[in-house]
């Protein structure tokens, strides 16, 4: 999952990688292709930096405001189903430890849990370390602010029926024996666009199909084709600043598939484009 970008009065190459935010098993070491152009670059993005204050500053864009708690929002029905779903992943857990937490922390949280307790780190969050250990200089392509905030634009009502949403397909394919995160995995590997492409376009037509259509769609053109479009404006203001250096530009794949990418974006503000592979 990875472009070179050049023109536009680029003295070096630079660089998209397509990543996904867990790190186990064939996710932990990059590709021979994307290993060297990270070790080419003299600057790394990733969305969001992945340092401790950022981190924290994230936890805290979590918490809930409205003085209640998750459950006192969701209601019953809803926790019992959240409740059904952690035990799924582990017998042990219950709601308690998200009780503080915005709704759609849930939403989000719920389909990754299984690898984040694991204890992989994202590919992201390596790619970070490996960069400051290095002594390569860190930057984001967005702020916590402006990638949280999308989720804090909902509505409550809207995060209820996401996380009703989200809980639904899970037990849909928990019940089926289908492992949608592998299925992700597994294209994302293949190294295959239109892979991964179609895995993610699955996820969307199932939030979307039914009573609940509008909402779904609004929330994937905010997760994704409004961020593409915003992201590639900071990537072409970022490589204008300095087309003397080597820029790695690391966010979610998926932010590269598709005819509304950062990719076509990019390509509209001149710059030269090209899958790297070898």
């Amino acid at each position: 999952m990875l472009w070179k970008i050049e023109g536009k009065g680029l003295t070096k190459p630079s660089y998209l990688f397509g990543t996904i935010h867990l790190g186990s098993g064939p996710l932990a070491k990059l590709h021979p292709a994307a290993e060297k152009a990270f070790q080419e670059a003299d600057v790394l993005y990733t969305e969001i930096p992945s340092d401790n204050k950022t981190q924290m500053e994230a936890s805290m864009q979590m918490i809930r405001k409205d003085q209640k708690t998750l459950v006192q929002s969701i209601g019953e029905k809803l926790k019992n189903q959240v409740e059904a779903e952690l035990q799924a992943i582990n017998p042990a857990l219950d709601i308690r430890p998200f009780q503080p937490m915005k709704t759609w922390v849930i939403a989000v949280t719920l389909p990754m849990l299984k690898a984040q307790l694991s204890g992989e780190q994202a590919m992201d969050s390596t790619l970070w370390k490996r960069a400051e250990k290095a002594g390569k200089k860190t930057d984001s392509i967005e702020t916590v602010a402006s990638q949280l905030g999308l989720f804090d634009a909902f509505t409550e009502e809207d995060q209820i029926t996401l996380l009703g949403e989200t809980l639904r397909i899970m037990k849909q394919d928990r019940e089926a024996k289908k492992d949608t995160m592998q299925a992700l995995i597994d294209a994302y590997v293949s190294g295959e666009v239109e892979a991964l492409k179609k895995e993610m376009d699955k996820s969307i037509e199932e939030m979307t199909k039914g009573e609940h259509k509008e909402l779904g769609q609004r929330f994937y053109q905010k997760l994704l084709t409004d961020r593409d479009r915003t992201m590639a404006v900071t990537i072409g203001e970022k490589l204008t600043t300095a087309p003397d250096q080597c820029h790695f530009f690391a966010a979610g794949a998926g932010h590269f598939a598709g005819d509304t990418s950062i990719r076509t974006h990019l390509e509209k503000q001149g710059y030269k484009i090209t899958r790297v592979e070898k």
